[in-house]
């Protein structure tokens, strides 16, 4: 096992065994224990499927490269994270948003819960996320103004300027085939890079008090956000429903347009080439340390999945 690998499992081990303790000192649902499913069922489905965990990783990859050392006190911002995510893939594969059934190998929250049920799901989980970062356990130490930072880049990127505002226009483009490559690029900067930015920012954010040095890791999440997202286009082309774990040619039953549809798989490839060299370039002017980074780089750019 290389040591990227190793370094994303012990994280991943760290997320997940939060995630269960938070959920297992919850008083949820505990009058409603007749019925068939409970929120917290409809929560947990899609937060625990199985998955790489790339934005609580960033984000604890940044403080440790910016040799932040108490990694268990950044857990709950790490783990936040995922919460943001879930709640977005749960909203995204909606019949009235990209209306699909699979998910990580699995069938999608409102394929088993129900329509409303999976609505309902996401909400709580995006409001939970702010549950956490607020919680006057996991920020004892931390300055309150560094708290409130990191609530607000959280808050930015799944907001109208982030996430939310990515998939409007996503949805709203279906059809368009005429789309040209920076509104393509535009909504995957809102949809994809932008909460991979604010992981990289938190991280900078909870271990620096150097404004340019959190900036500069800002842009470096940009660009890896962006990178992953061509991946991932590519993968929505090349890869079968077995590896990825979701439907193959989603995008194109949808009529939407992506980059590597527009130019084709070789010229996206060497957009991700672009977006790396770029995110390298932030990186160096971080001072942090770079080597897992330009590991993680690579995994990301060679995955399957």
């Amino acid at each position: 096992m290389k040591g990227i690998d190793r370094y994303i499992e012990t994280n991943k081990n760290l997320i997940n065994d939060f995630i269960k303790s938070y959920f297992n000192k919850t008083e949820y649902d505990k009058k409603f224990l007749h019925n068939k499913f409970s929120l917290t069922d409809t929560m947990l489905y899609t937060l625990t499927m199985p998955g790489k965990r790339i934005r609580p990783v960033m984000l604890l990859m940044t403080a440790d490269s910016l040799g932040f050392s108490e990694r268990k006190r950044l857990i709950p911002f790490a783990s936040s994270l995922e919460f943001i995510h879930s709640y977005s893939l749960i909203h995204d594969d909606l019949p009235s948003m990209d209306n699909d059934s699979l998910r990580r190998g699995k069938p999608t929250n409102h394929i088993i819960f129900g329509e409303a049920s999976a609505i309902l799901a996401g909400d709580a989980l995006l409001a939970e996320t702010f549950a956490i970062l607020s919680d006057r356990e996991y920020s004892k130490g931390f300055d309150p103004k560094k708290i409130i930072a990191v609530i607000r880049e959280l808050s930015c990127a799944a907001g109208a300027g982030g996430l939310v505002e990515g998939q409007f226009h996503d949805i709203n483009s279906f059809g368009k085939f005429s789309l040209d490559i920076e509104k393509i690029e535009y909504i995957n900067e809102k949809k994809t890079a932008s909460l991979i930015s604010a992981a990289c920012a938190a991280g900078a954010i909870l271990s620096s008090d150097d404004d340019d040095v959190i900036n500069n890791f800002k842009k470096f999440g940009a660009c890896v956000g962006l990178a992953f997202q061509l991946t991932d286009d590519v993968l929505g082309i090349t890869g079968s429903k077995e590896i990825i774990g979701k439907t193959v040619g989603i995008d194109k039953t949808n009529n939407k347009l992506t980059v590597a549809e527009n130019i084709g798989i070789e010229k996206t490839k060497e957009l991700i080439k672009k977006y790396n060299e770029k995110a390298i370039f932030y990186l160096g002017k971080t001072g942090a340390e770079t080597d897992m980074f330009i590991e993680f780089i690579d995994y990301l750019t060679e995955r399957i999945n």
